[in-house]
């Protein structure tokens, strides 16, 4: 539905032309900041699971050569995958999320390489027996360019014989804002809100206003403003671009199991084979 007068999807910059939301993703970007990822710890904390920690250590039980986790974050599948026992390191863009992971992994006697890459440019060829994206991380590539180039990394820094998994979210084309959500701990409030939503149809993204506050004692003491651009794929056109990309013997399964997809999965997760 669109309100009276201009677009809700746009805003006047100084009084003339409207800016989309989609265009102001360059100015502001989805990093995670340091409020940000303080909240992402309160609220998925180290080892927290959707039932992908469990189904990764089953799906790499038995790989003796090193794994990488490309958008490591904190650590919540890295560190249960380190107490398993295998070689596991992670990449991400975020100084802060790095920060914490080495810090929860220095807590618990564990030391892996971390490198403060972006997945889409990070190269080590033929270094790893394994690449895992977890948790949809793969979405909040910005559109097919920077995808295919990622899987492309991806593929030639696996190994012949290398295996290659990622979680890729069923399409959410939804734009109704989340309800408020808010984090406990000592003195300290955290609020996460959902500030607009907005549903690009020419390019199949989602964006997302979210604003991350922190109280102390009824004071705002720290204020974050994140977008998240979400590159929405069909299982069609993800398969596509792995086999363009080098990959053969793709398979897809459903919620963390062993079925196919079907209309009420919610997350896909791709195996694919470098040969």
């Amino acid at each position: 539905m669109r309100p009276a007068g201009r677009s809700a999807a746009a805003r006047t910059a100084g009084g003339g032309t409207p800016v989309t939301i989609s265009q102001e993703m360059h100015a502001l970007g989805w990093n995670y900041g340091p409020l940000s990822t303080e909240v992402y710890n309160l609220d998925k904390p180290i080892g927290h699971s959707f039932g992908d920690v469990e189904y990764y250590r089953r799906q790499l039980g038995g790989i003796e050569g090193s794994v990488l986790e490309p958008a490591v974050g904190t650590g919540r599948v890295l560190v249960p995958l380190l107490e398993s026992g295998l070689r596991v390191e992670g990449c991400d863009t975020s100084a802060d999320m790095l920060a914490l992971c080495r810090a929860e992994c220095a807590s618990r006697d564990l030391a892996p390489v971390l490198h403060h890459a972006d997945m889409a440019d990070f190269l080590r060829p033929g270094a790893y027996s394994a690449v895992i994206i977890p948790a949809g991380s793969i979405v909040l590539l910005d559109g097919r360019e920077a995808t295919a180039r990622a899987l492309a990394n991806f593929h030639q820094n696996l190994e012949p014989g290398g295996c290659l998994l990622i979680d890729v979210p069923a399409p959410d084309m939804a734009t109704d804002a989340a309800p408020m959500r808010y984090w406990r701990r000592d003195d300290y409030v955290w609020t996460l809100q959902t500030l607009r939503v907005e549903y690009d149809r020419a390019t199949n993204q989602r964006t997302e206003w979210l604003r991350y506050d922190k109280w102390h004692d009824g004071a705002l003491v720290g204020s974050e403003l994140q977008l998240f651009r979400l590159q929405l794929w069909s299982i069609a056109e993800f398969r596509q671009l792995l086999v363009d990309a080098g990959f053969t013997d793709v398979t897809v399964t459903a919620d963390y199991g062993d079925a196919a997809p079907g209309p009420s999965s919610d997350n896909w997760t791709f195996r694919a084979l470098r040969h």
